[in-house]
């Protein structure tokens, strides 16, 4: 928890709070609960997840975020389709949970895909979760270089 908190808060740190945010969340909305306590807008706030059961408990008290700000698939095909893909994002919050990279390059292919281009502001933040767990061995330092 302390490890998520710590990202969560330097995620908050460097991302604007008045313009849309980008986040993968869970079901205890760790997340979007650290970020609106860090003074983001809720309206500001938009997320995915692969549970139906997840997306709904992000829309439900506590965390209550509206149904078009929750989208049930995976963050590179939400990415890729409106409403997201008309979305300007300003920051971004990714993780894989896992120690693969395959799923977080998708990602970011998704944000730079030349179609979102003319939406990127003049700073864009990007975050990301890469844990040591991963089956090949590969260093973390050699998989976060993949990611970059």
């Amino acid at each position: 928890r302390s490890f998520k908190a710590a990202h969560n808060h330097a995620f908050a740190t460097l991302a604007r709070k008045d313009a849309p945010t980008f986040y993968l969340d869970g079901p205890d909305g760790g997340s979007t609960a650290a970020l609106r306590n860090a003074g983001f807008y809720t309206s500001k706030l938009f997320t995915v997840n692969l549970f139906a059961h997840t997306c709904a408990t992000l829309r439900a008290p506590p965390h209550a975020l509206q149904h078009e700000q929750v989208r049930l698939g995976s963050a590179e095909d939400e990415l890729s389709r409106p409403p997201l893909f008309t979305t300007p994002f300003a920051s971004y919050y990714l993780d894989g949970c896992s120690g693969a990279t395959a799923p977080l390059v998708a990602m970011i292919e998704a944000i730079f895909h030349s179609s979102r281009r003319h939406l990127m502001p003049p700073r864009l933040v990007i975050g990301f979760t890469l844990t040591r767990a991963e089956p090949s061995g590969r260093s973390l330092v050699d998989r976060e270089l993949e990611v970059l």
